[in-house]
């Protein structure tokens, strides 16, 4: 059973990857006939061969269909950055934030029916300036809107944009030109959002905050820093609404279905009647289920919240029919459910997570017998153990202090916060409330102290991943005896220890290669020859909660292995390419800073902890920001050796070019292994031209990163002719209103110049043997098919000469 049920899974997954053609309905009718056979020769009865695989067939068939379904809906691609008259009401919450002085809100509108795309438009996530104060969920409204397809960074990482907006139904993305509230319509009304309003409305403060954010999913309800915090201790999947909090409700809402059927028993009992108590047991885990159904519709419906309600009914049905089931057997029936209900969920983060925790929980514990305190403490640990291989592939760090924070706080979460949080919607909310803040306050707090340790995160290597794995599974093999659980801990952690210290050490050599990364509208510049690291630019941030840096950057560094930089390099202070600063010195430790003009880094102290704020070299004090203009000795130019095989060279644009921002830049020529790279920022044709008066044909580089992103006003035709290079690279945003790069530049280029673009191509890869590889022209699932405009990848395999 177990393995149908898998297979039916896996069947899924596959049926998403398959787009909907001839090709897929000619498989899906041999697919019964192979399974009958397989299935027959297994000795299954042919009625069972046939069930099984019409079972197969259907769950690829239907993994197919609603993944075509979801593309169908999609704004289509000859619309991207077309204006469109939309009507509809806002359908979450509003997020209002303040920028340069302008009000703007973001929120998700559930549009009328529409022909905008074949399918038509049914939700999208827009971005509205000067949006009214008192803009709320529910609200109608009347709009011209810019909207673009949704459309993901292309850098080789695991978290995929589109495929998240597929699974949640969005179908554009943009902002209101124009718009008009028209009313708040009934029909139209979120009343999740009301409902959540008024079982909470009796609070206030820091009580009400964590009801919002605990039990009701509001990540508004704690702030940016908060969310930092608790990333940065492991205790991130506490905040997280999570199948405890379902399980909690469920046993709860057991109770007074279990009180409502003693009094009917009661009542029947005395009217003589007693046989129809029978027919009444049904009646509590249904209310049961009614009632979670109905907080997890409320707190989001979420991936871990689906999978809790689903195998919380299984576990009705288990306890209504003593039948013996398996749990392996519920846990793979949940996967399915969850499948069957939205077959994209495994794109998903929260389904690896929620389905890893509780398998690793089944196959340790199953048939296990523990004391009342190993019931309380070591599932957690069990869990955030084997979580580990996927905190890997999803770029996340490890720390000793994760496993500090979570020892008093797992418990505290557990017994105390969330109990007093879901007791705060009852009517023993004045009572309960004060004892909710002072809690609150307690984990805070804790964390506070966690952070003051100052413990080193450990960053587990890609290779060190199938270690952990097989730890994990030694965990689930030994049982829940205490000593070999802390035995195989201890000696797991050794070795996570002693690869980050053969690594960080320089002793382990990492991956060498020259990363363009796909930043949209910006640009990101990341150099490696296995011991030394430099990056060039940031890429742009989007207020706080995103940047190219954070969402990007750090991951590919940490996915490579690359835990410091010897040097940064921000060629000027413009958003597109000095956004991710803060995240980029928050992240990684960086050994020198170097700026076309001064930045304004970030105030706290995390910021710039990775830099000293004097460093002796020689003679000289080398400050925070070292300006790269100033480098300059008799040839005009100032050379840091890194290795034999790496060095920079910057060559300072005169003072009386530096007229604006982008001739602030930092003109960079890297000779990395044996080729040239120029990479000279946003400057314009005059500095190009004061820099062939000084340089000459030292200018000659293999590769060019064009300036301004491709703007017509750089990269000459004097400039081209100067450089000679083999390879132009263009780092710009899809579609993007500046029109970068410029037809005029790639005209003068001519037709003996391989070129590229990130906002076709996406991560731009240069390996140490010279060879080019664009990730846009690998395989990616068909809801990332090229276009027109972006089928050109004939750069991927170039090799440098």
């Amino acid at each position: 059973m177990n393995l149908i049920l898998f297979s039916g899974v896996l069947c899924l997954v596959i049926g998403t990857l398959l787009p909907m053609s001839p090709k897929l309905l000619f498989a899906l009718a041999a697919i019964p006939v192979l399974v009958f056979v397989v299935c027959f020769r297994a000795r299954r009865t042919v009625l069972a061969s046939c069930l099984i695989a019409l079972f197969l067939a259907a769950c690829v068939g239907w993994g197919s269909y609603f993944t075509d379904r979801q593309l169908q809906h999609r704004l289509p691609h000859e619309q991207y950055g077309s204006d469109l008259a939309v009507r509809g009401c806002i359908s979450s919450e509003v997020e209002l934030q303040n920028r340069s002085g302008r009000t703007v809100g973001r929120f998700v509108l559930v549009l009328e029916p529409n022909s905008h795309s074949p399918l038509g438009l049914r939700q999208i996530r827009v971005s509205w300036f000067d949006a009214p104060a008192e803009l709320q969920a529910g609200d109608c409204l009347e709009a011209i809107a810019r909207l673009k397809t949704p459309r993901s960074y292309a850098n080789g990482l695991p978290y995929d944009y589109v495929a998240s907006m597929m699974f949640q139904g969005v179908d554009a993305t943009g902002y209101l030109r124009h718009a008009t509230v028209i009313n708040t319509a009934p029909d139209c009304t979120d009343w999740a959002t009301r409902l959540k309003q008024r079982l909470s409305g009796a609070l206030s403060g820091e009580a009400q905050r964590w009801v919002a954010g605990l039990v009701f999913g509001d990540k508004k309800a704690f702030t940016h820093s908060q969310w930092q915090q608790v990333r940065d201790t492991g205790t991130l999947h506490l905040l997280v609404v999570s199948g405890l909090h379902v399980g909690i409700v469920g046993v709860m809402s057991l109770l007074p279905g279990m009180v409502m059927l003693r009094i009917a028993a009661m009542a029947l009992s005395l009217m003589r009647h007693p046989a129809s108590v029978e027919h009444l047991r049904w009646f509590p885990p249904l209310l049961a289920l009614i009632i979670t159904a109905v907080y997890v519709w409320v707190a989001g419906s979420g991936i871990s919240l689906l999978r809790a309600w689903v195998m919380f009914a299984v576990v009705l049905l288990i306890w209504q029919n003593p039948r013996r089931i398996r749990r392996t057997t519920v846990l793979i029936f949940a996967a399915l459910m969850v499948m069957v209900i939205n077959p994209l969920s495994w794109t998903q983060a929260g389904f690896a997570y929620s389905f890893a925790a509780v398998a690793a929980l089944v196959l340790y514990f199953e048939g296990q017998r523990n004391s009342k305190l190993t019931a309380i403490f070591l599932p957690q640990f069990v869990v955030l153990i084997c979580l580990l291989p996927i905190m890997t592939y999803w770029g996340q760090s490890s720390s000793a202090g994760h496993l500090i924070a979570n020892l008093f706080a797992i418990p505290l979460v557990t017994l105390v916060i969330l109990p007093l949080a879901l007791s705060c919607v009852t009517p023993l909310a004045t009572l309960t409330g004060p004892w909710m803040t002072s809690a609150g306050g307690w984990f805070w707090s804790w964390l506070d102290i966690v952070d003051g340790l100052g413990l080193p995160a450990i960053y587990v290597p890609t290779g060190t991943s199938l270690l952990i794995f097989a730890v994990s599974l030694g965990l689930w093999l030994l049982g829940a005896r205490l000593l070999p659980l802390l035995v195989s801990v201890l000696l797991m952690w050794a070795a996570v220890f002693a690869a980050n210290v053969f690594e960080l050490s320089g002793a382990a050599s990492q991956k060498a290669g020259l990363w363009l990364v796909d930043s949209g509208q910006g640009q990101a510049l990341l150099v490696s020859d296995g011991a030394h690291h430099v990056l060039i630019d940031t890429g742009p941030a989007f207020g706080e909660q995103f940047s190219v840096a954070s969402s990007a950057l750090v991951p590919l560094m940490r996915r490579d292995g690359i835990h410091h930089l010897d040097a940064l390099i921000i060629s000027h202070g413009d958003n597109d390419h000095a956004g991710g600063v803060d995240d980029i010195l928050r992240a990684v430790n960086v050994d020198r800073l170097f700026v076309g003009e001064k930045l304004n880094l970030g105030s706290k102290k995390d910021v710039t902890e990775g830099l000293a704020e004097e460093a002796e070299q020689g003679e000289k004090k080398v400050q925070l920001q070292t300006d790269c203009h100033q480098l300059t000795k008799e040839a005009g130019t100032q050379t840091h050796v890194l290795s034999d095989a790496f060095q920079l060279a910057f060559l300072p644009v005169p003072e009386v070019e530096r007229t604006n921002a982008n001739n602030h830049s930092c003109v960079v020529m890297i000779e990395w292994m044996t080729f040239r790279i120029l990479v000279p920022g946003d400057i314009d044709m005059d500095v190009e031209r004061s820099l062939i008066a000084a340089h000459g044909d030292n200018l000659r580089a293999d590769v060019l990163v064009a300036a301004h992103h491709g703007s017509r006003s750089s990269t000459s035709n004097m400039w081209l002719n100067t450089v000679r290079p083999n390879v132009v690279l263009f780092s710009a945003g899809y579609r993007n209103s500046f029109g970068h790069p410029h037809s005029d530049v790639v005209k003068r280029l001519g037709d003996g110049v391989e070129h590229a673009n990130t906002a076709t191509a996406g991560l731009i890869t240069l390996s140490s043997e010279g060879r080019f590889s664009l990730e846009r022209a690998k395989w990616l699932p068909h809801w990332h098919a090229p276009t027109d405009d972006e089928r050109d990848f004939s750069l991927h395999g170039h090799v440098l000469e």
